[in-house]
C-alpha cells in the first residue's frame, strides 16, 4: 500500500456563511495516529469532514499524497481515504458481510462482482473487529456498539492509506474501546495514517503519536501527548473549573 501524507494548508471552513475553522495548518503522515481532541463545538468534526473532502474549504488547500484533494474524482478519493462518520445509522438490512464488502467498491467498481481478494479482505476485517459469527446477521438487528464495530470493519476492508474517524469508540463498552484502539494502533503500525477525534483524553494519551487540541476553530496545541495533555493547557482549553482538574486530566502521562 502506498505511503501518503495529509496536509492542510491554511484551511478555513464552515457552513452557510459561518466560519467554523480558521487558518488551520496540519500534517498527518503514514504510520502515525493523530488524535483531535477539544471541547464540543471546537471544530473537530468540521476539520475531519474538510480533510476528507466532504466539506469544501472556504480557503486554503487539502493535499493528499501531494495532490489537491479537490482535483480528485470520487472514486480516487475512496481508494485513498476512508471515513467513519459519527452517529451513522443502519438503514437497510444488509448482512454484516454484505455491509463490510461495500468497503471494497473503490477497488472493484460499484457494480462489479466480489472477487476472492475482496471477500478475504472483508473476512479479515470482520475477524479483527471481533465480529466472527456475525457475518449473516442483519445490521439493522445489531446494537449500536455492534454496528459501530461493523463500520470500523468496513473502513478496514476499504484498505486505504489514510483513515479518518469521527469518535470511533462511541457506543462501545470498555472492552471494545480498548479492542478498537489496539486495532487503530495496529493500522498505523502497518503504515497507514490514522486521524481520529476522541473525547477520552486518557485513551488519547495512551494511543496517539500526536494530539491536536482544537478550540474555537483553531489549533490551540499540537504535539506529543505529554507535551499537549498538560494541566495548564487543558485547564485553559476546556475551561475546567478550579478543583475539578483531577476528574478530567488524563492518567498515566
Amino acid at each position: 500500500m502506498e505511503a501518503v501524507s495529509l496536509v492542510l494548508e491554511d484551511v478555513s471552513a464552515g457552513f452557510k456563511g459561518r466560519t467554523v475553522l480558521s487558518g488551520v495548518n496540519l500534517t498527518a503522515s503514514s504510520g502515525e495516529v493523530l488524535v483531535f481532541a477539544g471541547p464540543n463545538g471546537g471544530g473537530k468534526t468540521t476539520l475531519l469532514k474538510t480533510a476528507a473532502g466532504f466539506l469544501k474549504s472556504l480557503s486554503g488547500r487539502v493535499l493528499l499524497g501531494g495532490r489537491d484533494l479537490a482535483s480528485m474524482s470520487g472514486r480516487e478519493k475512496a481508494a485513498r481515504l476512508s471515513f467513519l462518520f459519527q452517529g451513522q445509522a443502519a438503514l437497510w438490512p444488509f448482512t454484516v458481510e454484505e455491509f463490510v464488502l461495500q468497503g471494497r467498491s473503490p477497488h472493484r467498481g460499484f457494480l462489479a462482482p466480489d472477487k476472492n481478494a475482496d471477500r478475504a479482505a472483508a473476512a479479515k476485517a470482520v475477524a479483527a473487529a471481533g465480529l466472527s459469527g456475525y457475518e449473516d446477521r442483519a445490521v439493522t438487528e445489531l446494537s449500536g456498539g455492534e454496528f459501530q464495530r461493523v463500520l470500523i470493519a468496513r473502513a478496514m476492508a476499504q484498505a486505504t492509506p489514510l483513515v479518518l474517524m469521527d469518535e470511533p469508540i462511541n457506543n462501545l463498552d470498555p472492552k471494545y474501546q480498548f479492542v478498537m484502539m489496539d486495532l487503530i494502533r495496529a493500522m498505523a503500525g502497518s503504515g497507514l495514517a490514522v486521524v481520529l477525534s476522541l473525547h477520552d483524553l486518557t485513551l488519547a494519551g495512551a494511543y496517539a503519536d500526536r494530539v491536536a487540541l482544537l478550540c474555537g476553530g483553531k489549533i490551540a496545541a499540537l504535539g506529543k501527548p505529554g507535551e499537549v495533555l498538560r494541566e495548564d493547557i487543558l485547564t485553559r482549553v476546556f475551561e475546567i473549573p478550579q478543583g475539578c482538574q483531577k476528574f478530567v486530566l488524563p492518567r498515566g502521562l
